[in-house]
């Protein structure tokens, strides 16, 4: 599942991994999402950062409040910088090394190590 608020990302993002045989649903939005992931049932989900309805922080803290976090794992596909140790503000967000956040992508990607990075996180 991608969730973005951009409707060009979800595209690009939904055609790369369409052509490499994976099942692809979107939302436009993280109030989408939450509306709609239980019955979608996504393994894996592609969360943006920055999105005006609901931010992708509070998008992980509502999927964990539902449990849905236990069979879904997630790639944060955002503009934002990935936090490192070393940075001053790392521990800013507690989800920042959450067990939940399996691999964090910033934007622009390349699409061939999106791919990559999905197909083995598929695989877990």
């Amino acid at each position: 599942m991608i969730v973005d608020d951009n409707e060009a990302v979800i595209s690009i993002v939904g055609q790369l991994l369409k052509n490499e045989g994976f099942e692809v649903c979107s939302a436009l939005g993280g109030k989408a999402c939450i509306e709609s992931i239980r019955d979608l049932n996504p393994s894996i989900l592609l969360l943006d950062v920055i999105m005006p309805d609901m931010d992708g922080w509070d998008v992980l803290r509502e999927l964990k409040s539902m449990g849905v976090l236990d069979k879904t794992k997630v790639i944060m596909l955002t503009v934002v910088k990935e936090p490192k140790e070393e940075d001053e503000d790392a521990d800013l967000s507690p989800y920042v090394m959450s067990p939940y956040i399996m691999d964090y992508i910033t934007k622009p990607f390349d699409g061939d190590e999106l791919i990559e990075r999905v197909k083995r996180l598929s695989l877990l």
